[in-house]
């Protein structure tokens, strides 16, 4: 199993300044690797203290600098808010700073107040994803842009530096819906999905994803990745308190951020999921929908992480893992010592796992 590590610069209700909550991430990411993660990633959000990552790319050029040998992931370039040929100029470029350990990963985007502000119609966030997608994926492996599109019409452009190797086994993509899956599948891309609901029902997301692979492709898929948030710490009790709090704090962000309980989702193409989830949370209600959040990511005691995952991995089959620790205005010192006590008692055993054959 390989396990990451995702960085969100989220500003839980303005806790702090923006400045101090940039060096407290940057802080934790730099542990990533002496500690021995696989991957460093970032997510890309705008405008909203929700997750202060406007451009991940830049990020992750930074961390190459800092780095030597750990994997370095977009989690994700949102493809709808960006321009294609600049998504190839900058990944080649963060390729060839990190020595080949560039990892692209890919995002259709849910937040309508960011895709409002953008001035891009949420309506063609599936047409401009799959577009943009096929375009950028031609482009790292030739070196050229050209397109015709509906939504990208792009003159041959040659790109220099070249590319420094090929990206076809280092392309990630989010899939979270039944429409993402088969997108994802068809491109090629390691699927990666947030924890949304109990893991014993996510089966058919999984088992479709790798149905669809080896239909497109001819070879079994890629270990999926599960995006958890973790609390790790010597106390169950404290584990568990740490948990309800900031993990169920950071749901109410994701719900305030997406607009979850929204109307617009029902005529929207592309979302129908969310909008059956919509009518879902009105029924559940705020207050117990967190408290399942908090159940399907991971806490507890090293052990016990340890025997939740092992289930988790015989439900879905192999996965790889990518944990979040700084969330819901989780402390400095916290997050760093969840860190530190997963990456002593979890890690090493995590990434011992062998895949099924």
């Amino acid at each position: 199993m390989e396990v990451g590590l995702l960085m969100v610069f989220q500003n839980f209700m303005d806790g702090t300044s923006d400045a101090d909550a940039w060096k407290r991430d940057i802080h934790l990411a730099g542990l990533a690797e002496p500690l021995g993660f696989d991957t460093l990633g970032a997510v890309e959000h705008h405008f909203f203290n929700y997750a202060m990552s406007p451009d991940n790319i830049q990020f992750l050029a930074y961390m190459a600098a800092k780095t030597k040998t750990i994997g370095l992931l977009t989690g994700a370039v949102i493809l709808p808010w960006n321009n294609p040929l600049r998504v190839v100029e900058r990944m080649i470029v963060l390729d060839h700073l990190s020595n080949g350990r560039a990892l692209f990963g890919v995002g259709r985007g849910l937040a309508k107040r960011e895709y409002d502000r953008f001035g891009v119609d949420m309506n063609e966030a599936r047409d401009r994803f799959d577009e943009a997608a096929e375009l950028i994926l031609r482009g790292l492996e030739t070196g050229v842009v050209e397109g015709d599109g509906q939504h990208y019409k792009q003159a041959r452009a040659e790109i220099r530096p070249r590319p420094y190797a090929s990206f076809k086994d280092r392309f990630y993509c989010v899939a979270m819906s039944s429409d993402s899956v088969p997108v994802c599948a068809r491109l090629g891309g390691k699927m990666m999905t947030f924890a949304q609901k109990p893991w014993d029902q996510m089966v058919p997301h999984f088992e479709t994803y790798r149905t669809l692979f080896q239909q497109h492709h001819g070879r079994p898929a890629p270990s999926p990745v599960c995006v958890d948030f973790l609390a790790c710490d010597e106390s169950a009790e404290r584990a568990e308190m740490l948990a309800r709090n900031h993990m169920a704090k950071y749901y109410v962000t994701v719900m305030e951020h997406y607009e979850m309980a929204g109307a617009h989702f029902a005529n929207m193409k592309g979302y129908g999921d969310y909008a059956a989830n919509a009518d879902i949370l009105k029924d559940v209600g705020l207050e117990d929908a967190g408290n399942s959040f908090v159940d399907i990511n991971t806490f507890g005691t090293p052990q016990q992480i340890l025997e939740k995952l092992e289930q988790r991995r015989k439900v879905l089959g192999d996965f790889d893992l990518t944990v979040q620790v700084s969330y819901g205005g989780m402390s400095p010192e916290n997050a760093e010592k969840s860190l530190n006590l997963f990456a002593k008692k979890v890690l090493p055993e995590l990434q011992s796992w062998k895949m099924a054959a």
